[in-house]
């Protein structure tokens, strides 16, 4: 049985938005564009790694949005999860923030 949030269309809506400024982030990042909201990835693994990952871990937070419990269950603990995941794989500090705050938005509710 899948958990419903009383927010659960405002987490929805941050989660989509975090994931699209991620998106943004890495193409900027790839295209060598300076930006602000870039914080460099802790793991080196090269440009090209890095974005393949973190394009992967963006369009996980997309799935987790648009189709709850199919690939990943829509919880708090996982959008938590994918806001760090953001920040370690270069999407930016902007996407994970709008995450995470979707994530607290959950931890809120389920307290």
């Amino acid at each position: 049985m899948a958990k419903h949030y009383k927010n659960e269309q405002i987490m929805k809506i941050l989660t989509i938005l975090g994931a699209l400024v991620g998106l943004a982030t890495l193409i900027l990042r790839l295209a060598g564009l300076e930006n602000y909201g870039f914080v460099e990835p802790v793991l080196a693994l090269g440009l090209v790694i890095d974005f393949i990952v973190g394009i992967v871990i963006v369009v996980l937070t997309f799935l987790v949005a648009l189709k709850p419990n199919a690939p990943l269950p829509f919880h708090w603990l996982i959008l938590f999860i994918l806001g760090i995941l953001l920040v370690v794989f270069g999407a930016g500090i902007w996407a994970a923030v709008l995450v995470i705050i979707a994530a607290l938005i959950g931890l809120i509710e389920d307290l």
